[in-house]
C-alpha cells in the first residue's frame, strides 16, 4: 500500500476535553504542556521530537489514571511513529488502548484506536490484519458514528489494493455520502479520490476524471499540499489512460511544481490525523 494512505486517508480529529482534574494540578499542567509541545513539534515537522513529548504525555496521563488522555496521547504517539517509519513502535503505542480492556476507555476512543491500527496495518501491506481491525471499528461504530466515513474509506482502499475495483467504488461512494458538512470535507475528498482510482482500475479512466477533479477542488480549499499532489498524480494517470496526453502533461507539470514546493518546505509537515483533547 502506498504512503498516501498513511498520510492522507483518515481524519481523526477529536476535539473533546479530558475528564477534569483538580484545578491547578501540577501534574495536569505538565500533561497539558507536554501535549502542546508535541503538537507544535509535529506542526514544525520535528516528528522525532513530537514522539518524545507524546511519550511523556502518555506517561503523565498514565500516572494520573486519565483514560481519555491516555488514549489520545497513545494514538498520537502511534501516528508520529508511523510517520517516522517506526511501525513496531506505532503498534506498541496503540496497545495502551487496545490491550487494556479494563482501563475505562470510551467507545469513541476505542473506535479511533481500532481505525488507526487498521490504517497502520494497511500502510504496512498487511491487508488481512487491516480488514480485521477495520471490521472491529465498524462494529463499534454505532449509527451516526462520526467515523463512519473514515471506516468506509479504509475499507474502500483495502478493496482496491486487493484488486476489487467494483467493491472499492461502491464503498468509496458510500463514504462520500456519509462525509457530511464542513467537518467531513477531508473524508469526502478521500472518498472521491478512491472512487476515481477505482474507476481507473476498472478500465474507465474517463469516468475517473470527474471525482478526481472534485477531490482536487476540496483539497485546494482545505490547503493540503500532500493531498493536492495525490490528486494531481491520479489525474495525470487517468488523463493519460483516457488518451488525453495534453491534459496529462498539464497535471504532471502541476504535480511536479507542488512536489518541489513541498520538498523546498522540508516536507510540508503532516498533522492530519492527530487528536486534539
Amino acid at each position: 500500500m502506498s504512503r498516501w494512505l498513511a498520510a492522507c486517508l483518515v481524519v481523526l480529529i477529536a476535539a473533546c476535553a479530558a475528564p477534569a482534574l483538580e484545578r491547578g494540578s501540577p501534574a495536569q499542567t505538565r500533561l497539558s504542556e507536554a501535549e502542546a509541545r508535541a503538537a507544535a513539534l509535529a506542526r514544525s515537522g520535528d516528528y522525532a521530537g513530537a514522539a518524545r513529548f507524546y511519550g511523556e504525555a502518555l506517561r503523565l496521563a498514565t500516572s494520573l489514571e486519565n483514560p481519555d488522555a491516555i488514549a489520545a496521547n497513545a494514538i498520537n504517539l502511534s501516528i508520529v511513529n508511523q510517520w517516522l517509519g517506526r511501525d513496531a513502535e506505532a503498534r506498541a503505542a496503540l496497545a495502551a488502548v487496545l490491550d487494556e480492556p479494563r482501563a475505562g476507555f470510551s467507545e469513541r476512543r476505542k473506535t479511533q484506536a481500532e481505525l488507526r491500527r487498521a490504517i497502520l496495518e494497511a500502510a504496512s501491506g498487511n491487508l488481512g490484519a487491516a480488514e480485521v481491525w477495520a471490521g472491529e471499528a465498524e462494529r463499534r461504530c454505532a449509527p451516526g458514528c462520526e467515523y463512519a466515513a473514515a471506516i468506509l474509506n479504509v475499507r474502500a482502499q483495502l478493496a482496491l489494493d486487493a484488486g476489487h475495483a467494483a467493491e472499492a467504488a461502491r464503498l468509496a461512494a458510500a463514504a462520500r455520502e456519509r462525509a457530511q458538512g464542513e467537518a467531513g470535507r477531508g473524508e469526502a475528498a478521500n472518498a472521491l479520490r478512491t472512487l476515481g482510482r477505482a474507476r481507473a482500475a476498472a478500465g474507465e479512466p474517463a469516468r475517473a476524471l470527474e471525482p478526481l477533479r472534485q477531490a482536487l477542488e476540496i483539497d485546494r480549499a482545505l490547503g493540503d499540499p500532500r493531498k493536492i499532489l495525490a490528486d494531481l498524480t491520479e489525474l495525470a494517470r487517468a488523463a493519460d489512460a483516457a488518451g488525453d496526453a495534453q491534459a496529462a502533461r498539464g497535471y504532471q507539470e502541476r504535480g511536479l511544481a507542488v512536489s518541489r514546493a513541498i520538498n523546498d518546505g522540508r516536507g510540508a509537515p503532516e498533522t492530519e490525523g492527530l487528536l486534539r483533547r
